[in-house]
């Protein structure tokens, strides 16, 4: 196929006899993928070179079961890795029955890597971890250091592609300070390109790309092909994460030419889809069809069962563009079928959104609506997934942070116990060439009695000082987690936003459908998914909204001017507030409400209405947990909510608030105030009202927040103002 002279001609419509050849290769091939029909030429065929002739003579010369054997096999299963896996599977399969009857620990371990590395690729992770680690450990036991090395990337491959970054950075460490070791250029490249990979997956693009940039630099001093192909794809991969098409697909196609110089199919089938999907995302469709057909074919012919998805997702991503909604329903069908099975749920939310959108040309908004909600449903675990991978890995720095302190700690006192030690051997030297002098012992006895106390002084300030660096350090941990998360919450935002655009895109579609044509049955499903929609995008908003407010209000810098005010009126303010708004949600709500105030309190110098969204947030979590317990209440009980001020004996003035709901048990309460920590459902809470609310009550009031509950029996929360904001 020719290809149009400029832009314009490479998006226009094809001429008529194009159109017909590709509507016979189209039917051609979903009709070979429909039946299940593979080329008949079998695998090992196609894989065939001098190389692996030599290697199968060689196995099939030794037939003595052996240790030569036993290399023979692994050799040439590794040979056939890529082009026949299945054939090399097998094999490696042999050659560790055969290694562990001979007890041959270093040919079994190089064995269970290749199986380690097969079922990876098929995505069958638990078998692919245990080949893994059993093959680390029988290299560690033969002294192979460079074997563990390989065994702990493809570890830290399982991890990542499981999304268990934590894991996969504790493996990639290790197998990083093994190649370090032992000064090898090939596996620091690979391993350097791995940790950009997975920086890539954090979101942590500068990283990724010096991690990447240094792969690629050690794989070229190397001279390995499959490490500079390597370290390329990744650098693809970090480019198509930051929606840069055409700069991923030249990364892309270098690691590509690379696999053809190799004539490794199974890379070069990899990297052909990775191609096509960027073709398609810059519009260039001829290009990217003829990439993903090719890739589509060399995947049913691998039997790479978990490439072949990827293949038809970007097909049927293609057929939707040109406006062939059918073919692109029958691709992305097989796509999520295939991945349902497999668990990749990335590729089952990409499929999902273009059945709703292709159902949704075709008319049919039933399909459409369904579709929706099993894209969001996927959306929504995918991006929860997201935010706590990030929190793994922000964990793992927080212990690993902890780890550097206490091991600088056992520095310090190392060196102090080294210094007391010289100091008695000094002791000892003096005490032997004095033995006739005992007073002068005497003296220096007492003076190193002195010694010792002022070390052992040092010791435990020097040990003060680490612990509370310590805890300095995890509290700093603590907000940089707050930070990136912080990050995130943006991206957060998206999910009701997307909702209420999505539902009100089906709904549109809902009404511009003719109820006249319709059956009465489907008219009124369509009106009952059209009511519920929009309850979800009101819901949704809502919930967008509330987002933003709370991470506005966390965002703010300094404080209102400080008024004199009358806080009980304000509290009784702030506590008809709540009542009225939860009555607005659940009318059938009622509650006791009891107001303890001292008279006569006088003016309290306080910033009004940041002292009433406090209190307001304070009423309502306490009026949430007695209606909570009126409902699992299996005797009579009246909830109620008490609040009260008081003038203290220190000359501070307290504002309590009191209920007789839940209670929190004490891993609760000692987090309440931490940001982004809560109780409620999911969709329910941001975490942010009682973090928001001790900040204010303690930097914007000078004063404290505290809390006491016992579980089952209620809470009271107690806030302090000092002395000098009274008026």
């Amino acid at each position: 196929m020719e290809k149009p002279a400029n832009q314009t001609g490479r998006r226009a419509t094809t001429s008529w006899a194009m159109g017909l050849r590709r509507a016979a290769l189209d039917w051609g091939l979903r009709a070979a993928v429909a039946i299940g029909v593979l080329l008949s030429t079998p695998p090992s065929v196609h894989a065939q070179n001098p190389a692996t002739d030599r290697l199968r003579a060689k196995v099939q010369a030794n037939i003595q079961p052996d240790a030569s054997r036993v290399n023979s096999l692994n050799a040439l299963a590794l040979e056939l890795r890529n082009n026949a896996p299945d054939e090399s599977a097998s094999l490696f399969e042999e050659a560790r029955q055969l290694a562990q009857l001979l007890g041959y620990t270093a040919g079994a371990a190089e064995a269970e890597l290749g199986l380690g590395f097969y079922h990876r690729h098929r995505s069958e992770f638990p078998l692919a971890e245990s080949f893994s680690e059993q093959a680390r450990r029988d290299f560690e036991r033969v002294g192979d250091r460079i074997g563990q090395t390989r065994s702990l990337y493809n570890q830290s491959n399982v991890y990542s592609e499981q999304g268990l970054y934590a894991k996969s950075l504790q493996a990639n460490l290790r197998g990083l300070a093994l190649a370090e070791a032992v000064h090898s250029p090939k596996w620091l490249a690979f391993l350097n390109t791995q940790l950009g990979i997975t920086s890539t997956y954090l979101r942590e693009y500068e990283n990724a790309r010096r991690y990447l940039t240094q792969g690629l630099y050690w794989a070229r001093r190397s001279g390995d092909q499959p490490g500079i192909g390597h370290a390329y794809s990744g650098l693809g991969n970090l480019y198509r994460t930051q929606g840069q098409w055409a700069t991923a697909q030249y990364n892309y196609e270098q690691d590509a030419k690379i696999f053809r110089q190799l004539k490794d199919e199974g890379g070069l089938l990899f990297e052909g889809i990775n191609v096509a999907d960027m073709e398609e995302r810059q519009g260039h469709y001829p290009e990217a069809f003829a990439n993903a057909r090719r890739s589509l074919r060399l995947a049913l012919r691998l039997r790479a069962v978990g490439e072949v998805p990827r293949a038809e997702l970007v097909l049927a991503r293609t057929f939707l563009h040109i406006g062939r909604p059918d073919s692109a329903i029958f691709y992305a069908l097989r796509t999520l079928q295939a991945t349902r099975r497999s668990g990749a749920r990335q590729y089952s939310r990409d499929a999902s959104q273009i059945l709703a959108q292709a159902s949704a040309r075709r008319g049919n908004f039933a399909a459409a609506y369904r579709y929706e909600k099993l894209f969001g449903a996927y959306r929504d675990t995918l991006n929860s997934s997201d935010l706590q991978r990030q929190a793994a890995v922000l964990e793992y720095r927080a212990e690993l942070a902890k780890k550097q302190a206490q091991i600088g700690r056992l520095t310090s006192n190392s060196w102090l116990i080294q210094s007391q030690n010289r100091q008695q051997g000094w002791l000892l030297l003096a005490a032997l060439l004095g033995l006739g002098a005992v007073g002068t012992l005497s003296a220096v006895l007492w003076r190193n009695n002195r010694e010792k106390q002022r070390a052992y002084a040092l010791l435990k300030h020097q040990q003060d000082e680490l612990h509370a660096a310590q805890s300095q350090l995890v509290a700093a941990e603590k907000w940089a987690f707050v930070g990136e998360l912080s990050a995130g919450i943006a991206h957060e935002l998206q999910n009701p936003l997307a909702f209420m655009k999505n539902f009100a895109d089906v709904s549109v579609g809902l009404l511009d459908h003719s109820p006249a044509a319709q059956p009465a049955g489907l008219e009124q499903e369509i009106m009952a998914g059209l009511k519920q929609n929009l309850l979800k995008i009101s819901q949704q908003g809502q919930r967008a909204s509330a987002i933003i407010t709370d991470m506005l209000a966390h965002a703010r810098t300094g404080a209102g001017p400080r008024v004199p005010t009358e806080l009980n009126a304000l509290v009784a303010e702030a506590l008809a507030l709540a009542y009225q708004g939860l009555r607005v949600q659940d009318a059938t709500f009622h509650a006791t409400l009891v107001q303890d105030f001292t008279p006569n309190l006088g003016l309290v110098a306080v910033v009004p209405s940041d002292l009433t969204r406090v209190l307001v947030n304070l009423c309502t979590n306490a009026l949430h947990a007695v209606r909570q317990q009126a409902e699992a209440a299996e005797v009579a009980y009246q909830p109620t909510v008490t609040v009260g001020t008081r003038q203290t004996a220190a000359g501070t003035v307290e504002i309590t608030v009191h209920d007789n709901g839940t209670g929190m048990p004490a891993q609760v309460r000692e987090k309440i105030f931490q940001p982004f920590f809560t109780t409620k459902p999911m969709g329910e809470g941001t975490g942010l009202g009682l973090s928001l609310s001790h900040e204010i009550v303690t930097k914007g009031h000078g004063g404290t927040l505290a809390v006491e509950s016992e579980e089952g029996k209620g809470t009271e929360f107690i806030i302090s103002l000092p002395t000098g904001g009274k008026a």
